[in-house]
């Protein structure tokens, strides 16, 4: 099993009598870039500053790295935050932003500032001024802060949000770049779940500061990629039959409906064969759903 490097249990923040977070129970594992998705106002950001020590719980426990509570204070330098706007100095450039929150942390080592513009892809904006840089290359250059003092774990809230194309793709290569290069474990906040399928590993779903639903990037695609759907009187029934014909990869979804992920083609075989041993088919059809869709289904109460 993979190691957890960041739980929390129970976690909440009220304002007044609003709950912003409301008791969720999150499993993120060393080496996984886990996508948080959720609608505007669902409580990403709220949550991403509980993690990052930017705003204190209400109620419930975070651990990170094995530690929780009072010892949380020894690990959280491990922990770079790009939450809502990056913090940049607009009439200074690339190099002497970095060069800042180097002299903070007390980060000396030669060569350091051009590894970090290097990983990010800013190697060679030179004395360009940040007022002049793209929305695309101010998100890199706020996730190169991030990166100062080698967090082992990266926070990222909406980073793609507001962007071009072009300006998507460069943070998404970045993200790439960080999880192939250093194995970094990365929470990434967006409301696009369409985007965050092409880099997330793992998933949770937040609605209304609760947590929904965690899956992974092979749960996700089992409830969005093309399937048989079944719908049979009695599951309990079917069951045994798919498995005679060598169906295994199943999943019983309802009192009557059942998701066959494999062999499509065999559909009309499956129905004569279910009907032989008795077994009531309302309907069989091949099936799929759009991740978008998904999530508008899952999120809309």
């Amino acid at each position: 099993m993979s190691e957890i490097l960041l739980q929390t249990k129970g976690l909440t923040k009220q304002y007044g009598h609003q709950k912003a977070v409301d008791h969720v129970n999150i499993h993120i594992k060393k080496g996984a870039i886990y996508g948080f998705i959720g609608r505007n106002g669902a409580g990403k950001t709220t949550f991403l500053k509980m993690i990052g020590g930017l705003a204190k719980p209400t109620e419930g426990e975070i651990e990170l790295f094995g530690y929780s509570g009072k010892q949380l204070k020894m690990v959280r330098s491990r922990v770079g935050c790009l939450i809502e706007t990056p913090g940049l100095y607009y009439g200074m450039n690339a190099r002497d932003n970095l060069k800042m929150k180097c002299k903070l942390l007390g980060v000396k080592r030669e060569g350091y500032l051009e590894e970090i513009l290097e990983t990010v892809g800013l190697p060679d904006v030179g004395n360009k001024k940040v007022r002049h840089f793209s929305l695309g290359m101010k998100q890199r250059l706020g996730i190169a802060l991030a990166l100062v003092g080698e967090p082992d774990l990266l926070l990222l809230d909406e980073p793609i949000n507001g962007l071009d194309p072009q300006g998507i793709v460069e943070v998404r290569d970045t993200i790439l770049r960080l999880k192939k290069e250093r194995n970094m474990t990365i929470l990434i906040s967006s409301h696009l779940l369409e985007e965050l399928s092409k880099i997330a590993t793992d998933y949770g779903i937040i609605h209304k500061g609760s947590l929904l639903q965690e899956l992974t990037k092979e749960d996700l695609m089992k409830h969005c990629g093309e399937r048989i759907e079944l719908v049979v009187d009695y599951p309990e029934q079917a069951v045994p039959i798919l498995e005679q014909l060598g169906f295994l990869n199943y999943q019983v979804m309802s009192k009557e409906k059942i998701y066959i992920f494999e062999r499509l083609e065999d559909s009309a075989r499956l129905n004569m064969e279910l009907a032989k041993a008795g077994v009531m088919v309302k309907s069989i059809s091949i099936a799929n759903e759009e991740l978008e869709s998904y999530f508008l289904n899952l999120t809309s109460a």
